[in-house]
């Protein structure tokens, strides 16, 4: 039964690994209906290494490896395994969550799975005691089948199995990392570590005073979410032992002061943090931790602005453009036509992919046009304007200059304040009014561009906000180029507008214009796609295509 532990943090390792490998896909037969979730017993540890091409395409779900060999499997041999695993998941079936379950081989004894099964499958080995082993499934599904895969796992050559590096095992063993949408690498970071772990493992997991470096880290995960995942992951392979999984605030946790910790596992990436960690250990009078160091990995799906390692900023780049949060019915607005909010901060680029989307078709409502036309000289919103915040923000021509105003309410948060409570309700106004028009002309589509969607909470009034964020200092940089401005002026009119943070936090769909025009209209192009295709399922289009 396992056990789980309070604890305090440790420390942050970051990881990503698998090898390079390629193998022959084995079609199922076509009355074989694919499985939700599935359980394969496999009668040697030399088998595992080919089992995902074998049952990639008769399981779409969760997969769990069960090595159900009778007699003692070398730790070196299943070490080598779980390289091998969770590579070819990584590069041929990426759909799949796989699971080589680690808990030592007790023949007979009950499997419980956090995912209920739906296809237990064998290899020819295993065709005799199949119904025992059945039987000690506790969540096998009501209508759960089996599925015999004859002679085809072949093993490893022995002289392979035989070649392996000894495996030093632990009664304390700690790792650390971010864990956002755990993926392969993480698999195989903790299942070498619970490998090496007898009793207790420890596992770190960076905290949000820790992953505000990474690339995209708005899109990362809630601590508290990649807690739940680790935990659920280490559990199903092994609910033999101790864990302690927790979120970490600096790179030392425990492990720079608690004796019983006795091994960290790392990567490659993250030596220099292990070294650290065992220098404030000696400082404080207590022996180094023993390290075991797994390799990083190159990512065969990687694209020329992705990083060449098997990571989380990979997964979080792929996600741009992509559905992060399901649409929901609004009743506040008409259903059509569909309104997509266009959020981003000053310099993000938010035009940019406006104008991608008007190429796609979609109409352009730009809220920053409809406010210049709105204080107009002559216009009402044109005295009040001057009768705030003096008349030396009206240019001799009788227009509002923009830059003179921009320096007031910029750099003050109530005079910010006084000038969007002049001009939100009036622009929002007219937007609504100018969505209407462009719905009576035929469009389906029409985007209502602003910076403020988040901050006036205009995403109320429509069907979808679609956030745009790049790096502040990007932001930064730009917005000095731009609008001629100091370092110091760009800053205070960034920090004045809500962060990347707050604009994705209610954002269906996320674009990041930061890297080359191909990237960007990649995240456009799903973007399209996708409503489309979610446009023509929904109930009650009228409107012209």
């Amino acid at each position: 039964m396992f056990k789980i532990v309070l604890g305090v943090p440790l420390t942050v390792l970051v990881l990503s690994v698998v090898l390079p490998w390629f193998f022959v896909m084995n079609p199922p037969s076509a009355e074989m209906p694919m499985a939700n979730s599935g359980l394969i017993f496999v009668s040697s540890a030399a088998k595992v290494h080919n089992v995902c091409q074998k049952v990639s395409r008769l399981v779409q779900k969760v997969l769990y490896i069960k090595i159900n060999s009778s007699s003692e499997t070398a730790l070196s041999l299943i070490s080598r395994q779980i390289a091998q695993v969770y590579s070819k998941a990584t590069h041929y079936c990426n759909n799949l969550d796989v699971r080589l379950m680690l808990k030592p081989n007790e023949p007979m004894k009950n499997l419980k799975t956090s995912q209920p099964i739906d296809l237990i499958l064998y290899d020819s080995e295993l065709t005799k005691d199949i119904d025992k082993l059945k039987h000690t499934v506790v969540t096998l599904s009501s209508d759960y089948k089996l599925h015999y895969l004859g002679t085809s796992l072949e093993s490893i050559g022995e002289d392979v199995a035989n070649d392996q590096q000894p495996v030093k095992q632990y009664e304390y063993v700690a790792l650390g990392g971010t864990f956002d949408r755990l993926h392969n690498g993480h698999k195989i970071l903790l299942s070498q570590a619970v490998l090496r772990s007898t009793k207790h493992l420890t596992v770190g997991v960076t905290d949000v005073n820790m992953i505000q470096s990474k690339k995209l880290w708005e899109l990362i995960e809630p601590v508290e979410k990649r807690i739940a995942a680790v935990l659920e992951f280490v559990i199903d392979i092994n609910p033999d032992l101790e864990y302690c999984v927790l979120p970490i605030q600096d790179i030392y946790g425990p492990t720079k002061d608690d004796p019983k910790y006795q091994m960290l596992v790392v990567s490659e990436e993250t030596i220099k943090g292990g070294v650290k960690v065992n220098e404030k250990r000696v400082e404080n009078g207590i022996p180094k931790l023993d390290t075991y160091v797994i390799g990083l990995a190159t990512d065969a799906q990687q694209s020329a602005e992705e990083e060449t390692k098997v990571s989380s900023s990979n997964q979080r780049m792929r996600l741009l453009g992509t559905i992060l949060r399901p649409p929901v019915p609004n009743p506040k607005i008409p259903e059509w036509p569909y309104v997509i909010g266009l959020a981003g901060g000053i310099a993000s680029g938010k035009s940019n992919i406006a104008e991608k989307l008007n190429a796609k078709g979609a109409a352009i409502v730009n809220c920053d046009f409809i406010a210049h036309d709105l204080y107009k000289p002559g216009l009402p919103l044109n005295q009040t304007i001057a009768e705030t915040f003096g008349t030396h923000v009206i240019a001799e021509n009788g227009d509002v200059d923009r830059k003179k105003l921009g320096s007031i309410v910029f750099g003050d948060k109530e005079q910010l304040e006084k000038l969007n409570q002049i001009l939100w309700p009036a622009i929002l106004e007219e937007a609504q009014r100018r969505i209407r028009a462009l719905g009576e002309q035929g469009f389906r589509v029409v985007v209502m561009e602003a910076a403020v969607v988040v901050r006036a909470h205009w995403y109320n009034y429509c069907h979808q906000l679609w956030s745009v964020i790049i790096p502040p200092n990007e932001a930064i940089k730009r917005l000095q180029k731009r609008n001629n401005l100091t370092e110091e002026e760009a800053r205070h009119r960034l920090e004045a507008q809500p962060t990347n943070l707050e604009q994705v936090a209610h954002a269906n769909v996320v674009f990041s214009p930061f890297w080359s025009y191909e990237y960007t209209q990649q995240q456009v192009d799903k973007a399209w796609d996708n409503l489309q295709q979610y446009l023509n399922e929904r109930k009650g289009d009228t409107a012209k295509l």
